[in-house]
């Protein structure tokens, strides 16, 4: 059936939009190492397009995997890729369609590893930021009235303006 064919094109193309992102994920890294701030808005821009194509090639899917589960008499809202293989009465699509699907698994596993990754990078930046704004900042005494008041003291940067 034709909506077969299409459907697996879709998920291959989701596959390679999915190491488009992982090449995109390895290269932040580097990115964020080396502190490069315009170089990680362009990557991020880049990776922004790159997921907005998996959304529309999920939603291609959905739609035909929809058309070929109810083609073969099978009424849901949504179906998993797990459902669309085991209704494969042609042992040539299951397999495909089995391939495809352990490939984006391990490709989405290697992605998620790496944005921890990533996650941890930025708030180790974050934290250095922080801690050298800290020691740049001198602290004045608080001005304040009370017992406590001499033994507080304010950072230039919390001051209101």
């Amino acid at each position: 059936m034709e909506a077969l064919k299409i459907i697996i094109q879709t998920m291959e193309t989701m596959v390679d939009a999915h190491r488009r992102l992982h090449d995109l994920a390895i290269g932040k890294q580097t990115i964020l190492v080396d502190g490069n701030i315009q170089e990680l808005q362009s990557h991020v821009y880049r990776e922004g397009m790159c997921v907005e194509e998996i959304q529309k090639l999920e939603q291609i899917r959905k739609q035909y995997v929809q058309k070929y589960m109810e083609h073969k008499g099978i009424h849901a809202d949504s179906f998993t890729l797990e459902e669309l293989i085991e209704v494969q009465a042609d042992e040539g699509s299951r397999i495909v369609l089995t391939k495809i699907a352990k490939q984006l698994l391990a490709i989405i596993q290697e992605i998620s590893l790496l944005n921890e990754s990533n996650q941890k990078l930025i708030q180790a930046s974050l934290s250095y930021i922080h801690y050298s704004i800290g020691m740049f900042a001198k602290k004045e005494p608080a001005i304040g009235y009370g017992p406590n008041a001499r033994n507080r003291y304010s950072n230039i940067l919390d001051a209101k303006i």
